[in-house]
């Protein structure tokens, strides 16, 4: 049986791969430090995986230790999750980055890194966006481009050591993922939106409400993530885009089918984002995916729709409740 570390494993985009890895047969060990977490060490979801709680820094790889395969998910996330990171963010990703090199070096095992859709940067108008297109980053110094800059230089970063060393690599950089145990804790918007609704209170939609999002549920992305981490040899040390883009929706959009889905009597209201999160927010850049590479050369295909998605994200609040 093979053996797959997963950084992160207990986060949201975690938890759904260990249940992957593992119905694929593989035994699963998980390093979390419990920062962005959905589920605890104790969860059904973590019986058959062995959960070690701390940061990844501080685990020193001991004889007798060998993995397959390091996916590596660790990281800060949300566009408010991660302003409390402001100016130790680069230092934290490209630290880790470096760390998840030497593993998978030591282990001469591939290296899964999950980047984001982020590193593209800004448009002046919603646009597919492939694998190949330039990144376009603003001059401002915001958080939420120290993020962006830092998981672009993570990139480069494995893609040079994998030009002079016995590195194998995936670079892989989905777009916005949800779906049931997302929390809205970092700032995600349809758990946000959720949660306000259920509980009647305003929905609160930033700025205009025009804003270009392309959501695609976790399961799907999780799908490509392993379709990518056990292809053949030779579409290894690439960059692959996982999103749906016949999901794109305006978050006003987003916000209307939750309120009429949750039959909420909830006002929808247009608000000033830094008024709730402070001055440091930012707002993401709209973003559309091209995935057709992952689709025609490894047959991914998403199964779910946007209605889907934001069902599946009441279902699991309200039976939260």
């Amino acid at each position: 049986m093979k053996n797959v570390l997963i950084t992160g494993g207990l986060g949201f985009l975690g938890s759904y791969s260990i249940q992957l890895w593992e119905r694929n047969g593989w035994d699963v060990t998980v390093i979390d430090n419990l920062s962005t977490n959905v589920i605890l060490p104790s969860h059904e979801i973590c019986n058959n995986a062995k959960v070690i709680v701390k940061d990844i820094l501080d685990h020193k790889w001991v004889s007798g230790e060998s993995y397959d395969m390091i996916v590596h998910l660790a990281s800060p996330v949300g566009p408010a999750g991660i302003l409390k990171h402001s100016g130790k963010m680069a230092n934290y990703i490209l630290s880790d980055i470096y760390w998840a090199i030497e593993g998978a070096k030591r282990f001469s095992c591939p290296l899964i890194f999950v980047s984001t859709s982020e590193i593209y940067g800004h448009r002046d108008k919603a646009i597919f966006l492939k694998e190949e297109d330039d990144k376009i980053l603003r001059g401002d110094f915001s958080v939420r481009n120290e993020y962006s800059m830092a998981k672009l230089l993570s990139e480069i970063v494995i893609s040079n050591c994998g030009k002079v060393a016995d590195l194998q690599y995936q670079i892989i950089r989905p777009f916005n993922i949800s779906g049931a145990r997302q929390l809205k804790d970092g700032g995600f918007v349809l758990p946000t939106f959720v949660n306000q609704a259920l509980a009647g209170d305003d929905i609160t939609v930033f700025n205009t409400g025009d804003q270009i999002r392309a959501f695609t549920h976790v399961s799907d992305i999780v799908e490509g993530m392993y379709l990518i981490s056990t292809a053949e040899e030779k579409y290894f040390n690439e960059c692959w885009n996982i999103g749906n883009f016949k999901n794109v929706s305006t978050i006003n959009e987003l916000a209307d089918i939750v309120k009429e889905k949750t039959n909420s009597a909830s006002k929808i209201t247009h608000v000033d984002p830094k008024t709730i999160h402070g001055p440091l927010y930012e707002e993401a850049w709209d973003k559309i995916p091209d995935a057709s590479k992952v689709s025609s050369l490894l047959g991914w295909k998403p199964h779910w729709g946007k209605e889907g998605i934001i069902q599946d994200v009441i279902d699991y609040y309200e039976d939260m409740s």
